[in-house]
């Protein structure tokens, strides 16, 4: 989950510069993965979910795409696709879980 953070974080910072990207990623990466989560959690079980995301001033546009499946102890929440202005960045397995 780290490195979706670092690759949403760079695509922020792409966006609004080095300093404001770091001051505005700290706050709403946590805050958009982990209202997706809240989402993901009161899913059906093989949903896909998608839910949009955007910053106030419209220059960040994400989607995050995921799904809640069956694990040995309850339930996997998983992102399965994230895209930043259009931009659909590369998710490896390791992004992927939460």
């Amino acid at each position: 989950m780290e490195e979706l953070r670092r690759l949403l974080l760079h695509e922020i910072v792409g966006v609004y510069g080095p300093l404001q990207g770091q001051s505005i990623g700290a706050i709403i990466i946590p805050a958009f993965i982990g209202d997706f989560k809240k989402v993901l959690e009161k899913s059906e079980v093989s949903d896909e979910i998608e839910e949009e995301y955007m910053t106030e001033d419209k220059k960040i546009h994400l989607v995050l795409e995921g799904r809640k499946s069956l694990a040995r102890k309850g339930y996997k929440l998983e992102i399965t696709g994230a895209l930043v202005n259009d931009k659909r960045l590369h998710l490896t397995e390791e992004h992927c879980y939460m």
